[in-house]
């Protein structure tokens, strides 16, 4: 691996399988999980697609040869490529794109070939698909920028499981462990033990940084769920002053909760998100529902003020560091929390959090919210960096195990609204 220029984008894929780095001129696109990367004023693009095999099925990787196969039509495949980096594999030939229909066209049509290199990558459970494709003939100069990103590439020596697969393995590892109890994977990434939800986003995202930890990640929060199935009216239905300083506001998407928690309390707010309450624990936290709402005989804004209350006095006892980007007038242009917490987007509902965020800015603030667990905030005086963000916030919304919303919000003197547009310079 080879060291970028310091000014390149991040291209981070699927579960940290692997890392990279591309000109900041170039765009990203992702499909499905296939990533490619376009320069500018020209129809090549470099792709990167991730395949997983799960070791315990009888399914084999392909061969590079078969993917190359699924051009409509090739010519001139050999081994090898006109560049070599660390590849279990490399093919090169010219294809066309084209798929002439009708007598007439397959006797007389000319054909656009396109020339192309094509390397795989093999881990554990995990191969990496690379393509290359010319606009036409090859383009030097396109090489050597694809060999400088192809140089900068790092990929897992052991990749971690994929969501759907760490999903598995929590509820392999729930039975294992209480194995009287019905458990089940249910639907936005969450195991429902007996009658109890439990999100697995958070632990995914530690997962994610150590995948060796996986049952000391997880089994605390299932001992807790399962503790939970034991309580009697007095935990299920505590009186008010015994949780009051536990309950908590949380985002959630909007839609996510009609369709699947529509006993628990909520609050549409703006850009398809809604505020959910939810009471506090050591390991996890339970949703506050409507019939204990008024068994407190409490509204929904009572509950409300309530929890706005203790989400501020959470980050007075555990402030929130951010990681702060200042421009060369001193002014910060981006904003992020230094590390994952449940409660980090939700801040977005506190006055004083928002004064703060607008006085170190120095200006009102594009935020992108497409994760529960962070956020990025962007000065509005730096328009370049929202139209970007704002692309890498849909990217994320797409990515993420908690999804909130591929929207942009604007944080002004008034408050929160949806960032209708693009943003423009106040200079």
């Amino acid at each position: 691996m080879s060291n970028p220029p310091q000014h390149w984008s991040t291209l981070l894929g699927p579960a940290n399988w692997f890392r990279m780095y591309y000109p900041p001129q170039w765009e990203l696109d992702e499909n499905d999980g296939v990533f490619a990367l376009r320069p500018p004023d020209t129809d090549a693009f470099l792709a990167i697609n991730s395949i997983w095999i799960d070791e315990e099925t009888s399914r084999q990787f392909p061969a590079l040869r078969d993917i190359v196969d699924q051009f409509p039509k090739v010519r001139g495949v050999r081994a090898g490529a006109d560049f070599e980096f660390d590849a279990d594999e490399a093919l090169s030939g010219d294809a066309s794109l084209e798929t002439p229909t009708g007598w007439k066209q397959g006797l007389f049509a000319t054909r656009n070939w396109r020339s192309w290199s094509m390397w795989s990558i093999r881990r554990p459970s995990l191969m990496l698909v690379i393509t290359l494709l010319h606009d036409g003939q090859r383009d030097p100069e396109l090489e050597n920028l694809a060999r400088m990103v192809l140089n900068s590439l790092e990929v897992s020596d052991e990749p971690s499981d994929p969501p759907e697969i760490f999903a598995k393995r929590a509820l392999e590892l729930a039975q294992s462990k209480f194995p009287l109890l019905e458990i089940e994977l249910s639907d936005d990434f969450q195991i429902r033990i007996g009658s109890s939800i439990l999100s697995l986003s958070n632990f995914y995202r530690a997962y994610l940084s150590h995948p060796e930890d996986f049952q000391k990640i997880l089994l605390p929060a299932l001992t807790t769920a399962v503790q939970v199935q034991g309580w009697g009216d007095s935990e299920s239905s505590p009186p008010l002053e015994v949780v009051r300083d536990r309950i908590m506001p949380i985002l959630y998407s909007e839609s996510s909760w009609r369709k699947n928690l529509p006993g628990i309390v909520g609050n549409p707010w703006i850009a398809g998100l809604a505020v959910l309450y939810v009471i506090d624990e050591a390991n996890a936290y339970w949703y506050v529902r409507t019939d204990l709402r008024e068994q407190w005989n409490l509204s929904v804004d009572e509950l409300h003020s309530m929890a706005i209350e203790n989400l501020d006095d959470y980050f007075e006892e555990s402030p929130m560091k951010m990681a702060v980007a200042e421009s060369d007038e001193g002014g910060a242009t981006m904003m992020i929390p230094d590390k994952p917490d449940t409660y980090n987007t939700v801040r977005l509902l506190s006055d004083r959090f928002l004064t703060r965020l607008r006085d170190v800015a120095q200006s009102d603030l594009a935020v992108g919210v497409p994760g529960r667990d962070l956020f990025v905030a962007v000065s509005m005086k730096s328009p370049e960096i929202v139209s970007k963000i704002r692309h890498q916030v849909e990217l994320d919304y797409q990515r993420t195990d908690h999804p909130l919303t591929d929207k942009m919000l604007l944080v002004t003197a008034d408050g929160v609204s949806e960032l209708i547009g693009e943003a423009e310079n106040d200079d």
